[in-house]
């Protein structure tokens, strides 16, 4: 099932609106959308798309995979909406979810976190571009960083804390120095897998 990728970039341009159907005046071409977004787990209430940051990014990445350009889809998803989704994804798998946990002396900020049987999760989204190998290296080093200053200062009963970097965007490399590089749409199925991944990843 397919679906012209200009309707799902209308439905972004217009989702924080307000207006009733995001502005799509013809029953028959909303309706068809309802049904193609109802069977791609996208949240629908009373015959409403709800408005979430939840759905809001899903259907940003049905856009992509329907052929949408990439880079014009990120220009209309902000990094608070890339944060909740993720978080969304996370308490869905039983993790406590912490949102912009920030430390002091130095002040650093850790965009998720998310913990589950004593091991806490550290998450760094980076929603907007392509990055490449000198500029991930240098995003795992100061998630690194941030990891251990957690450790240090957090209260949390930690068992171990893993650094991920999460990305809307594929890109080439799964893993910098033995940290994982997830796309969003890939998340769901990492921590699925989690248990496979622990032992060869990067720990604090």
């Amino acid at each position: 099932m397919s679906i012209n990728p200009s309707l799902l970039t209308y439905v972004l341009d217009n989702f924080d609106s307000g207006m009733d159907n995001f502005g799509i005046v013809n029953d028959d071409i909303f309706n068809e959308l309802l049904f193609f977004l109802s069977h791609h787990n996208i949240r629908i209430k009373s015959n409403k798309i709800d408005v979430s940051s939840f759905n809001k990014l899903s259907i940003a990445l049905l856009a992509i995979r329907n052929g949408a350009d990439m880079v014009k889809i990120c220009g209309k998803i902000n990094w608070h909406d890339f944060e909740l989704f993720s978080s969304e994804i996370m308490k869905y798998h039983g993790y406590r979810v912490y949102t912009n946990f920030r430390l002091k002396n130095p002040r650093r900020e850790i965009d998720v976190i998310g913990i589950k049987s004593n091991k806490a999760l550290l998450v760094d989204c980076k929603h907007w571009k392509k990055n490449s190998l000198s500029n991930l290296e240098e995003i795992v080093d100061k998630q690194k960083k941030r990891g251990m200053l957690f450790l240090q200062k957090s209260n949390m009963k930690i068992e171990n804390a893993v650094p991920i970097i999460l990305t809307l965007l594929p890109n080439e490399f799964q893993f910098v120095h033995d940290v994982p590089i997830i796309t969003i749409d890939k998340l769901n199925s990492f921590l699925l897998d989690f248990d496979m991944y622990y032992q060869n990843i990067f720990k604090i």
